[in-house]
């Protein structure tokens, strides 16, 4: 096999053949070795996208461990006979874990805002939020003719593309470092 693929180099060298005609028959060559070994192991990296795609989990996981406190504190005052006074204490995370498990389940298709600064290699801010950017600028639209700064600039506008541009699975990222003060700033929006 090597002195196969010896002569076709020589044989360029010689100026016999060109160099596609050599590239092709040097992948022939190697086709038949690389179907007798094991197929190639490709490795999956995850992006940063489907890392950010993923963060809606951790608010319903902590939605649903609040209505499972709700739950189990009611269960525990039926069981005891408390005074209806005390059942107040069972509903409020009971109804609070309702409702952040449903934002959650809401956030899993909106648009986030993940921030995220270190400094010198050391976390110094991380924050996420869902953006409800349709509202954002439906409010910018009704402020519009009480503010007379935000006339004439197209901030709605912007909110808008920027929403449809991460519906269609484009995010913004930004990603800063400064190699001055060692400090890396990350903003994801989509």
């Amino acid at each position: 096999m090597q002195e196969e693929r010896l002569r076709i180099l020589s044989m360029v060298e010689e100026g016999q053949i060109s160099a596609g005609e050599a590239a092709t028959l040097l992948a022939a060559l190697a086709a038949p070795v690389e179907a007798e070994g094991p197929p190639p192991v490709t490795v999956n990296e995850p992006d940063a996208e489907s890392h950010w795609r993923r963060f809606w989990i951790y608010p319903f996981l902590a939605g649903g461990g609040l209505l499972i406190a709700g739950v189990f504190f009611l269960s525990l005052l039926a069981a005891v006979g408390a005074a209806p006074g005390w059942l107040l204490c069972g509903w409020t995370p009971l109804i609070l874990g309702l409702l952040l498990a449903i934002l959650a389940w809401w956030s899993r298709s909106a648009t986030w805002l993940h921030l995220r600064i270190r400094e010198e290699s050391r976390l110094k801010m991380a924050f996420s939020f869902p953006l409800p950017l349709t509202l954002a600028a439906w409010a910018l639209r009704v402020a519009e003719p009480f503010v007379p700064q935000l006339r004439d600039t197209g901030v709605d506008d912007l909110i808008i593309a920027l929403r449809h541009s991460s519906a269609e699975g484009q995010p913004l990222v930004v990603d800063v470092e400064d190699d001055e003060s060692g400090e890396h700033v990350q903003i994801y929006i989509g």
